[in-house]
């Protein structure tokens, strides 16, 4: 006869055949205690303060307590409990009826009036006790049963809540399993049913944040490690070991920081001690203001020392506990990875002790401490160091793209912090963990129309969860400016007229507090530099650019090409090598003597030796040797330390433009800790920049199709998209280039920006070039606003209730605009690539995908090219080859690779 069932909540099938389970009440106890825990948490607190609107009392914590226990009610169905045996000809006869099924939709069931059995099943919870605490005890308890990532629907099966019988004698009844939870969770949480105490909090942005908080506790109540919630042992009281395996899990991670006392004890430097320089300059001293409101914008000049400011703000804040985190969000992956360098010098200098994980954010290139991981079966990773265990649970958010926000400090794109805006799979999670930290965006002008509209709604639902939010740029427009320090405020301000907006302080900190917007001017970098450009209507010929460059590094100079597609820059770089051959000169850019450029499709593994040389070869303390030519896209515009004595550029926007000017004539030269012999070569002491447009500089033809990144890609049936889409922002560039031959830098970044891209400037050049520019105008007006349309529909709606939000299907076309639909090919055994190093991981972005590609595809066919020549490669149905010139399809689709970006 069968033995009376215990349901399982966990299990481990063991490779001799055995079966190790953890009782279900052992693990909604875990989940409940760790979420019990968080709740206590300062930061955690404070972001459910705000959402709730008033200050949560500790009857309050005991009650979100008890509907996180109850995350797993749906494993109490018998159709989930007979999923313990894997082959089904293994059930005992009494099993063999019961479908499989799973517990999310099967626990929400119980509550939606949608199944019969649900009274008798539900008679053991304390029901009637639980009415007493409002209307949103339903919401909040349908939150945390959605706790998989999304929120769940309801299955009515009734069959899987029947009991399980052997003849007469009942095996096991999902009734009485229920009824233990409530018998469990009177026990745990007797507070909870305080008769005089107030309602839960209704308010819909507090369920969400709720909700994230649940799916943080089930995974970390999840992870079986030794030090977290490995499965009950024999004579072990889970009621009472639970709360401080919470208390240590939560410890280990980072996540419970100490109080304001401790974290003073652990960074007792000033801003010299932190970033090891001699001083603090004014901009970067501003950001430990107490005043600033929680969106924060610093504009200021490239290489002017932002990076350390925003670094100080998050100190200054963490310090006094107003955040328990920072995620530093970059617009590429590029610029990521040098940012992540720069943010573990900061720890390490800043810290004196309990220095922090900081975490590399970058799905398939994630770091902690510096260290890289290794995936494992059943989820599992191995460190590069092979840490012991209290290393492995300190970097427990690096572990997956999931977790990153959950880090202290985490590092990343753009993209993972916008996930937690969007309907798509533990989303809520992402929101969550972000409401606890300061969001820092850099380049924030950088953006898209979808992403900027993204960022605005991730925004407003951080600073209505307490959130701080601190937004770089070296450019950005007074439109732009205008709606972020609206995003909090309960007064809209217009954006300024065009005469108004040009003349405004730069560099400049703005934040808005209830009495309105407010901006102080600040002193950013000293050094300023004269500019002197001009237009070269040679866009459309690599030959005459790369005479151009060779000529120019002939003469010793370090040129920087600048490309906007990354097929244009391969064309530059050949036709650089032919020239630079037929002249016998030594100028090409080298990596493991191996000609190259820099984009952004190289491999996880050859893409730090690019940066690295780049930065060697032609950056601050470069290497003394002759003329150089370094040809690549806009991953060089952004967080690399280069100084070139030329820019050649393609025609871009104002504010990328500044962005390119950056990196010509950065330092002095000679400077107070150069060489003797580091000057600019004769002819090139003036920083000079050439900017290629197209024939006769005419963009009208640009109108119909684009060329070079500039101009609209159109594709039947689908939006307007491209690089540079909006021309009419490209003719009032390139008149700014042609109406004076100098220009004063930053002295003239606001005039230069505000001319070429505030409203008001572009309606006049439409209406100067005619019907056809107008026309484009409203058609790119329509295309922008039906753009910020899907962007709000993409949206998660955090002021809609918990109930009424459902997720589509299909993630997948949401996830794509942000690069979730990239894909990670991996190599096993890695292949060797083209700079000598092993390639292990390749990224391919989602447009060089076939269609309809399947999720599970991997790499085939693979094959060596020759000795540090790299390796080609199947996917799908598509061929591509990897090279030193990073990664290529072979076989494509002409209309929409033409202009690839970088």
């Amino acid at each position: 006869m069968e033995a009376r069932w215990m349901p399982w909540g966990k299990l481990n099938r063991l490779s001799d055949g055995r079966v190790l389970i953890h009782p279900l009440l052992d693990h909604m106890a875990d989940v409940a205690a760790v979420l019990h825990r968080l709740l206590v948490m300062p930061a955690v607190q404070r972001s459910l303060d705000r959402a709730a609107g008033r200050s949560l009392s500790d009857v309050d914590r005991a009650r979100l307590a008890v509907l996180a226990f109850l995350h797993d009610i749906g494993k109490a169905n018998s159709g989930f409990q007979v999923r313990y045996w894997r082959e089904r000809a293994d059930r005992p006869r009494c099993w063999l009826p019961l479908p499989e099924c799973g517990h999310g939709p099967q626990g929400w069931a119980l509550f939606d009036d949608c199944l019969h059995g649900a009274p008798r099943i539900l008679a053991g919870l304390p029901l009637d006790l639980m009415d007493s605490w409002g209307e949103a005890v339903l919401p909040l308890l349908r939150a945390s049963i959605s706790h998989h990532g999304r929120p769940t629907g309801a299955d009515a099966a009734e069959a899987i809540w029947q009991p399980v019988a052997d003849g007469p004698r009942t095996i096991y009844d999902p009734a009485e399993a229920v009824a233990a939870m409530g018998q469990r969770i009177l026990a745990l949480f007797p507070r909870a049913f305080d008769a005089h105490a107030s309602e839960l909090p209704t308010a819909p942005a507090f369920a969400h944040l709720f909700a994230g908080l649940v799916q943080l506790a089930d995974w970390l109540g999840s992870d079986t490690r030794e030090g977290f919630f490995p499965y009950t042992q024999a004579r072990e009281d889970r009621a009472a070991t639970a709360p401080r395996r919470a208390r240590h899990a939560l410890q280990a991670l980072g996540l419970d920081a100490g109080d304001a006392a401790l974290r003073l004890a652990s960074t007792g430097c000033d801003f010299a001690q932190a970033f090891g320089v001699p001083g603090v300059r004014p901009m970067q001293a501003a950001m430990a203001d107490d005043k600033f409101g929680p969106v924060v914008v610093l504009e200021a000049e490239t290489g002017s020392g932002k990076t350390e400011a925003a670094l100080w703000r998050f100190l200054h804040l963490w310090r006094t506990g107003r955040v328990d985190g920072l995620y530093f969000a970059l617009p590429t992956r590029v610029a990521a990875t040098q940012i992540y360098e720069r943010v573990q010098a900061f720890v390490g200098l800043a810290w004196r002790m309990n220095p922090p994980v900081a975490v590399r954010a970058l799905p398939g290139y994630a770091a902690a401490d510096g260290q890289t991981a290794k995936a494992l079966p059943e989820f599992n990773v191995l460190w590069s160091d092979a840490p012991g265990d209290d290393q492995a649970e300190r970097r427990w958010a690096a572990e997956s793209p999931k977790r990153y926000l959950a880090a202290t400090i985490a590092v990343g794109t753009v993209d993972q912090a916008l996930l937690g805006a969007l309907q798509i799979k533990h989303a809520h999670l992402r929101h969550a963990m972000l409401a606890r930290s300061l969001l820092v965006v850099d380049e924030v002008h950088a953006s898209d129309a979808y992403m900027t509209r993204l960022l605005e709604h991730l925004l407003r639902a951080h600073v209505a969860c307490g959130g701080q939010a601190l937004l770089l740029s070296a450019t950005l427009g007074a439109s732009a400016r205008t709606r972020y320090l609206g995003i909090g405020s309960r007064r809209v301000e217009p954006p300024p007229l065009l005469a108004s907006a040009q003349v405004m302080p730069y560099p400049a900190i703005s934040h808005c507090t209830g009495d309105g917007p407010h901006m102080l001017p600040v002193e950013g970098n000293p050094r300023h530099k004269t500019v002197h450009w001009e237009a070269r209507d040679m866009i459309d010929d690599p030959m005459r650019i790369a005479a151009l460059a060779v000529d120019a590094a002939a003469a010793g100079a370090c040129v920087l090409v600048v490309r906007n597609t990354v097929p244009a820059a391969i064309a530059t770089l050949r036709a650089v090598e032919a020239l630079a051959a037929s002249r016998s000169l030594d100028c090409l850019f080298k990596v493991a003597g191996v000609s190259t450029l820099h984009h952004s499709r190289f491999s996880r593994q050859d893409r730090p030796l690019l940066d690295a040389e780049v930065q060697a070869q032609i950056g601050k303390q470069r290497m003394p040797r002759g003329g150089l030519v370094v040809v690549g896209t806009q991953t060089l515009e952004q967080s690399l330390d280069i100084d070139a004595d030329l820019l050649i550029t393609d025609l871009c926007p104002m504010d990328v433009l500044l962005q390119r000017l950056g990196r010509l004539h950065r330092h002095a030269r000679p400077g107070p800790d150069a060489l003797d012999d580091d000057r600019r070569p004769a002819g090139f002491e003036h920083a000079r920049a050439w900017v290629l447009t197209p024939p006769g500089h005419d963009l009208a033809p640009l109108l119909k199709r684009q060329r070079h990144g500039l101009g609209p890609i159109r594709l039947k049936g689908e939006p307007m998209g491209g690089v540079y889409v909006d021309l009419r922002v490209l003719e009032a560039t390139r008149r700014l280039i042609g109406a004076q031959p100098t220009r004063s830098i930053p002295a003239d970044n606001r005039p230069l920006v505000e001319q070429a891209t505030h409203p008001e400037a572009l309606s006049a050049i439409a209406q100067q070039l005619g019907e056809d520019w107008v026309r484009f105008g409203i058609e790119y007006d329509g295309a922008l606003a039906a753009t910020k349309t899907v962007a709000n529909l993409h949206a998660l709606p955090f002021d809609k209730a918990f109930d009424d939000v459902h997720f589509p299907q299909d993630e997948g076309r949401i996830g794509s605009r942000l690069g979730a639909a990239d894909r990670i090919v991996v190599f096993d055994p890695p292949l060797a690539g083209p700079f000598g190093q092993p390639v292990a991981q390749l990224a391919i972005r989602h447009h060089l995908l076939a269609r309809g590609l399947p999720p599970e595809a991997q790499a085939s066919g693979a094959m060596a090219l020759g000795t540090h020549e790299g390796f080609m490669f199947n996917l799908g149905a598509m061929r591509y080859r990897y090279t030193r010139l990073g990664v290529e399809r072979v076989a494509s689709n002409p209309e929409r690779s033409q202009d690839d970006a970088a």
